[in-house]
């Protein structure tokens, strides 16, 4: 894609105005290549390369969102303003998300159904794999899939090995941290939210891949709102950095801004109804250390192992789904002499169910969000785990604790997809009910979360999304 001067994106009429350059952005695009649609992408913030990223040490604190915060609870939010959104420090989890997680509603009374059905996403879900060159173990339990991975899962720690004997539950961690491919492998440090050696997929390593002689690139420049006529979609409204605001005209908008900041480009222009910005939410997290009487780690990237005996079943109608996580890198150490490695570091994490109290808001025309906490499913969810995570490691001398993680930074919600407008704002296409030339893409359309990561799956979506455009 081309990079354009503010001056020559507001000179012409687009085809497709795609606000954001994030995965949903992205591979939604992806599914538009060659065929002759003249495509612009709007990033708010700058264009910062990998070499300056590198170089400056580029932080990992995400910009801070204006909030109230009733929950008793510290409380993160990680966005990204610059070309490739928050693939710039994710880690490159890819889990996919079970079938079970997109028929809450149908199997366990809880939430609502996703319009969309496992089975039709399944082979985007692939495509996204290949894409993204993701390694994982084929053979071993885990969400149904019709082709093996692209690459073999990296090798796991010392404990995984045991629990893997132990439990067919427990299976190598999907991702997209190389283990094959075009990138490097990867270097198993843990500095993940950073790759040094560029092992893990990012929009700015795999810009290859969304590339057309048709698609243009515009950076620091802010969507504020969408502007109508007759219920359609024209263009959007933009402001650049020194305040000044111009429009950009479009036949069709794609809003990927992360589900905050499309829920606030749709408040700003009235569409989507009374359901925009509800329901925001993410997973909640704790890590527990876990003494053991042996080795452990050398596995071979940051994390490197998920359980799945608290995921499913029927007690889902009272408790949230829980994934384990085993991290192998930066490692936990044990301070006693000679047992330094016998530890195992572990993290539970919990699915969430939206609730409208948990939403963003307009004040003073700026984003603001209002958090009231998880809810008392999600605390169900943990208490369960934490109550059962004895049985599941009988080679354990002692377990401990954390509290609460402050972000598990997964953002979903805001936009719900719905087959009824009174339950959310955009249709199994991802349009608005109300303008159908405007849709939203990302995790803002989820209908629920999982406790698995929601990257893949939002990816995939996009895939999918794209391909509907006629």
């Amino acid at each position: 894609m081309k990079q354009l001067e503010a001056d020559d994106a507001y000179a012409r009429h687009w085809d497709v105005i795609l606000v954001g350059t994030g995965f949903a952005a992205c591979f939604f695009a992806r599914a538009l290549r060659g065929r002759g649609l003249s495509v612009l992408f709007v990033e708010r913030g700058p264009y910062i390369d990998r070499d300056t990223q590198l170089a400056n040490r580029h932080s990992d604190t995400p910009p801070v969102v204006a909030q109230r915060n009733s929950s008793g609870r510290r409380k993160d939010w990680a966005v990204r303003y610059q070309f490739g959104g928050c693939s710039n420090c994710w880690w490159g989890n890819t889990p996919r998300l079970h079938p079970s997680d997109m028929e809450m509603q149908t199997r366990y009374g809880v939430a609502r159904d996703w319009p969309l059905s496992y089975a039709t996403l399944e082979p985007h879900l692939l495509e996204a794999e290949r894409l993204m060159e993701i390694a994982g173990d084929s053979d071993r339990r885990g969400p149904p899939r019709s082709a093996p991975y692209p690459f073999p899962a990296h090798v796991a720690t010392h404990a995984e090995h045991r629990l893997m004997e132990l439990d067919p539950s427990w299976v190598p961690m999907p991702t997209a941290r190389s283990n094959g491919g075009s990138r490097a492998g990867c270097c198993a440090s843990g500095a993940c939210s950073l790759c040094p050696i560029d092992a893990k997929f990012t929009i700015m390593n795999g810009r290859g891949l969304f590339e057309d002689e048709d698609f243009a690139l515009v950076t620091e420049l802010e969507c504020r709102a969408i502007e109508t006529a007759a219920g359609q979609a024209t263009g959007i409204i933009t402001r650049d950095a020194g305040g000044a605001e111009r429009r950009i005209k479009g036949d069709f908008v794609g809003l990927a801004a992360n589900p905050i900041g499309t829920s606030v480009i749709l408040l700003r222009s009235g569409l989507g109804g009374p359901r925009v910005g509800q329901g925001l939410h993410e997973q909640a997290g704790q890590f527990l250390w876990v003494d053991i009487p042996f080795d452990n780690y050398y596995g071979g990237t940051s994390i490197t192992g998920l359980g799945y005996a608290f995921y499913d079943g029927a007690f889902r109608r009272e408790a949230a789904s829980v994934l384990i996580e085993s991290w192998n890198a930066p490692p936990s150490l044990r301070f006693e002499p000679g047992r330094w490695l016998q530890r195992l570091k572990l993290k539970l994490v919990a699915e969430d169910l939206p609730q409208p109290a948990n939403r963003v808001v307009l004040e003073n025309d700026a984003p603001l969000i209002e958090w009231r906490g998880h809810s008392a499913y999600c605390e169900a969810g943990l208490a369960r785990a934490r109550a059962g995570i004895e049985d599941q490691l009988p080679f354990a001398e002692r377990i401990s604790i954390g509290g609460y993680e402050p972000t598990e930074a997964h953002i979903i919600g805001g936009t719900p997809m719905d087959h009824d407008p009174q339950h959310g704002v955009v249709n199994a296409e991802g349009r608005l009910f109300d303008v159908p030339n405007v849709a939203c893409l990302g995790a803002s359309t989820f209908p629920t979360g999982s406790a698995a990561n929601p990257t893949l799956m939002l990816s995939a979506l996009s895939l999918y999304l794209g391909g509907k455009l006629s």
